[in-house]
């Protein structure tokens, strides 16, 4: 059963000014992934884009599952929901995130109306899936390969190269036929999706309070029934426990914090009987707050 705690993604990568970032992940001994890279299952609003250096890297996407090996170009558009697994000790993937809305134009030129426009719009969308053997492949992985090296150098005005090569990037995927008319995924799968991220965005906003399951299919809105169903076939968990998970997952980050007491951090979290929250804490870590609180590295937060 799928127990891994799915977030919104809220880490920042780039700047405001930069909203453009390009990173390189290295699996194996003496890596940040010693064993497997994993990413679970997310979303965010920046686009992100991944060449598989060396794999196989294994993909969720909207509910649909893919294996991507060497050469291969998997593409996420904002908001999708993805989560990306590296079954193997020595993957290697370069990935870029940017804002969509660096593409944007204020003058109504062609491209801007007829390109640019509706996939801000998210009237068109990029192919999530581009392998060697596609037609017009060759060109847009070199415009793309052409993008990562520049941003992973970081050499001076690397902002500004790397956002002329996206444009020349974006060009490639549309004159190619990757910019599609977005008609791919059924009604009830975008539905089941979009209902899963408004639960989860709901309970990232509100676990420190009171939280019932009524409550949470209130913001759909729908039935119990249906929330439960429906939600533990996107999660693997139903959304009680998916509740819990997260705030076992908060208390964790707050527990490296030495000068909050044990209850404190329970109430924090929502949990209002700290029995209750020392044994699911142990349930779900294997090991008591007290114990994992000794086994955090000072200087950690």
């Amino acid at each position: 059963m799928q127990t891994d705690v799915a977030l919104r993604e809220n880490v920042v990568h780039g700047t405001k000014k930069k909203p453009l970032t390009v990173m390189r992940f290295t699996a194996g001994p003496g890596t940040a992934y010693p064993d497997r890279f994993f990413v679970e299952r997310h979303w965010h609003l920046k686009a992100e884009a991944i060449l598989v250096r060396r794999g196989p890297l294994y993909l969720e996407l909207n509910l649909e599952e893919y294996v991507l090996m060497d050469g291969d170009i998997g593409i996420f558009n904002s908001g999708e929901l993805h989560q990306i697994l590296g079954e193997g000790p020595d993957t290697v993937h370069d990935v870029l995130l940017f804002d969509p809305y660096i593409l944007d134009f204020s003058y109504p030129d062609e491209w801007q109306e007829e390109q640019i426009r509706p996939f801000l719009d998210h009237g068109k969308v990029l192919a999530n899936i581009l392998r060697p053997i596609d037609p017009g492949y060759e060109r847009v992985r070199d415009s793309f390969v052409r993008l990562l090296e520049t941003g992973l150098a970081k050499k001076e005005g690397w902002y500004i190269r790397c956002k002329l090569l996206l444009l020349e990037w974006f060009a490639d995927l549309a004159e190619e036929h990757f910019l599609l008319p977005n008609t791919r995924q059924s009604a009830a799968k975008m539905r089941k999706v979009e209902h899963y991220k408004t639960v989860v965005s709901y309970i990232e906003e509100h676990y420190g309070g009171p939280i019932t399951l009524q409550q949470m299919a209130d913001q759909i809105p729908c039935n119990r029934q249906y929330l439960c169903r429906s939600f533990k076939e996107v999660a693997g968990v139903t959304p009680i426990q998916y509740l819990i998970l997260y705030r076992i997952e908060r208390a964790s980050f707050l527990l490296a914090d030495p000068t909050r007491t044990i209850l404190e951090t329970a109430m924090d979290c929502g949990f209002e009987n700290v029995s209750y929250f020392i044994r699911k804490f142990k349930e779900i870590k294997g090991c008591t707050p007290k114990e994992y609180r000794r086994s955090v590295p000072k200087g950690i937060i």
